[in-house]
């Protein structure tokens, strides 16, 4: 992982976006019916998604209320499952898992708390704890801190694939969008945050090949571009590589386009985003890291 000091978005800032980001969500999922395929999201239904973010932040909010200092998998349950279900699959399983049929989600205005009801109730879980009370984590400080950056990112992507399905333009603040490419990206290179990666991960190439992922504009006090290599010993994140520094492949976007591609939810061509260098290895990064 990169050495260099990053200071995240403040907390405060990022249960407000938290708040703001459910409430997006809400509004452009109200009208849409339940049983409509999110294209982002192969296999899953509008359904399907709205439970998997409700579900995310009562895992999230079981955490930090329950001052857990181990994993809970998504749904209830310390450690591995018994039948060997892996967390990936428990968590695509939560979000199908009677879906439609959900009272809660009957109505438009049902719909909407179920979703706004989620955050706020983990945002006073947030809230409710203090910075020194021990907290599992995947990674980083084992303590509240990583909880409302990541509730802030998942919800943020989420509510991005609600307005591509619902045609609705994806605008979220740029030191959002920076912050939330940054949350994603610089994950690749902690060895703890192996197990929430995508099971394809371990079949990237390890021949110190790199990819440059670029912003087209900055924020202040946030980074703006990142440098991953893909060494022998694991996948390496650097931010704010120089601005000559070399790469197998540059990816320059906007703020929100550039989160949307990390994330797999745009596709890297067209006039939106500007891509030099090895194609192909950008192809089989986004194919095999992105989940």
């Amino acid at each position: 992982m990169t050495a260099q000091t990053y200071v995240p978005l403040p907390m405060d800032r990022c249960t407000s976006e938290l708040r703001r980001e459910a409430a997006r969500f809400a509004d452009a999922a109200r009208d849409l019916p339940l049983t409509e395929p999110v294209p982002t999201c192969p296999g899953w239904t509008l359904g399907d998604l709205v439970r998997h973010v409700r579900q995310g932040h009562e895992w999230a909010t079981t955490i930090l209320a329950t001052r857990s200092t181990e994993f809970v998998l998504p749904g209830g349950g310390a450690g591995a499952d018994d039948d060997g279900t892996s967390w990936t699959e428990r968590v695509a399983g939560l979000g199908a898992r009677e879906s439609a049929a959900d009272s809660r989600l009957l109505d438009p205005s049902s719909l909407a708390r179920f979703v706004t009801e989620g955050a706020e109730r983990l945002i006073e879980a947030i809230d409710g704890i203090g910075p020194e009370v021990p907290v599992w984590a995947p990674h980083g400080k084992q303590n509240k801190e990583f909880w409302p950056r990541w509730a802030m990112y998942e919800t943020t992507v989420h509510r991005a694939d609600v307005d591509l399905l619902a045609g609705r333009p994806f605008e979220p603040a740029a030191d959002v969008a920076l912050d939330c490419v940054d949350f994603c990206l610089v994950a690749f290179g902690v060895p703890e945050a192996g197990p929430f990666h995508s099971p394809l991960f371990a079949e990237l190439p390890r021949g110190g090949e790199t990819l440059s992922f670029r912003s087209a504009a900055g924020a202040p006090g946030r980074v703006s571009n990142w440098l991953v290599t893909c060494a022998p010993d694991g996948v390496r994140v650097v931010r704010d590589a120089p601005e000559g520094a070399p790469a197998d492949v540059t990816v320059v976007a906007s703020p929100a386009d550039l989160l949307l591609v990390v994330k797999g939810r745009l596709r890297p061509e067209g006039p939106r985003v500007t891509v030099t260098g090895d194609r192909e290895l950008l192809d089989f990064w986004l194919s095999h890291a992105v989940s």
